[in-house]
């Protein structure tokens, strides 16, 4: 019987055996509580994410967050099947393309810096500190901040809002208490990007936003929607991957500390250590995509309209693409990762995010000579469709 149910917070916080027996026991499975079909084994994960004709991304937003969409007038990028969605794509594109963040490598030095000075000026030079909340929360949003041109003084209040919107997903298991929460945080991204809008609109600035109030694909400019949908969008995906990478690679390192001491000892080790994390244990563990006719998939039958959940972190456990699996290997240096997804919504933040990983790992090692979680036990978030620690106490010693 599969034991897979996505509301289950006891299944999402260690998902790999339940995926494990999903390849083994049934590759298309019908999952009650979410009412779709998961999808674990990698060529299947691939077929659905390449055909866009046959598996639709238009219900990926409304399935995700529902009610609580802040922008729910139009549909974001990450929704819209081509060709409709190239137009937004490129004008997003132009700012995460490899040449145009290149030149960010000393800003987000200085900014990964900045953050472990802080914590040493407010704990010492040893002790403890919570890792997300005083690091891997602040470091990509400062960096993504500055790119959109928001505002640093509300950090804090961007990893609050952006994860609540992400447990939208689980609603369905939630009570009145905590769906207000999250109704909360959807009305405040709203506000603050329609008050961001108003201010670029009057006095444009050299920032993203400024960029695409101006900018003009086929004749026709953004909508104040599309703008406040593609900002709030790239906030998400910019700041919850490397923050749930970073954390999650420290969550792991405690029991893998020959894998660090490797690292430690050759930084040129770095970025193959990203991929085999953002293999084992990814910060994004699955999409959404509905049928547009019926279709049948490793020997199942899904009728049109069906919601299909292609599993990500499961496809990157697929004992088929990777030999022992199941274990992180630092020399593995996989060619081919889900993590990103694949077809014509592969991630276009990707190399952006591997950019601010392997830089803030190497400021990380510089500055500490210890940095471990305090605990096996980690709090993981309220999502199954994003992953990554809530919290993450770790002590430390400077170097």
């Amino acid at each position: 019987m599969v034991s897979y149910d996505p509301l289950d917070s006891s299944v999402t916080s260690h998902p790999y055996p339940h995926y494990a027996a999903l390849r083994d026991m049934a590759r298309v499975a019908w999952i009650e509580s979410l009412e779709g079909y998961a999808i674990s084994k990698w060529d299947d994960v691939l077929d659905v994410l390449s055909n866009g004709k046959v598996f639709s991304s238009a219900q990926f937003w409304p399935v995700l967050l529902g009610e609580y969409d802040p922008v729910p007038e139009v549909q974001p990028m990450i929704s819209l099947d081509p060709p409709h969605h190239i137009r937004i794509r490129k004008l997003a594109n132009a700012a995460f393309v490899p040449g145009r963040i290149k030149h960010l490598d000393s800003q987000i030095r200085d900014i990964a810096n900045e953050l472990i000075d802080d914590i040493i000026s407010k704990h010492g030079t040893s002790g403890e500190f919570d890792f997300v909340w005083e690091f891997s929360a602040l470091f990509p949003v400062t960096v993504v901040a500055d790119i959109l041109g928001v505002d640093l003084e509300k950090r804090v209040s961007f990893k609050h809002w952006v994860d609540d919107l992400l447990s939208a997903g689980n609603r369905a298991a939630y009570g009145p208490e905590r769906l207000a929460v999250i109704q909360k945080s959807s009305e405040d991204i709203r506000a603050y990007f329609e008050k961001l809008y108003e201010d670029r609109l009057a006095s444009p600035k050299d920032d993203m936003i400024s960029g695409f109030i101006k900018a003009e694909a086929d004749g026709q400019k953004l909508s104040k929607e599309e703008v406040l949908n593609l900002a709030i969008l790239l906030l998400i995906g910019g700041v919850e991957t490397t923050t749930n990478l970073l954390g999650i690679t420290f969550a792991h390192m405690r029991s893998m500390p020959e894998v660090l001491d490797e690292v430690r000892a050759d930084y040129s080790k770095i970025p193959s250590m990203i991929e085999e994390m953002l293999r084992f244990d990814g910060p994004v563990q699955m999409l959404f995509r509905h049928t547009t006719k019926e279709v049948e998939l490793a020997g199942t039958k899904i009728p049109k309209g069906a919601l299909v959940l292609p599993l990500l972190g499961s496809a990157n456990h697929d004992e088929e693409m990777f030999e022992d699996s199941e274990s992180f290997k630092l020399d593995r240096n996989p060619k081919k990762i889900m993590s990103f997804g694949q077809g014509p919504h592969f991630c276009l933040g990707s190399y952006l995010s591997r950019m601010e990983a392997k830089l803030a790992l190497e400021v990380l090692l510089d500055r500490f000579t210890v940095l471990e979680s305090v605990s096996d036990d980690v709090e993981w978030m309220d999502s199954y469709f994003a992953r990554g620690p809530k919290s993450l106490p770790v002590k430390f010693e400077t170097s």
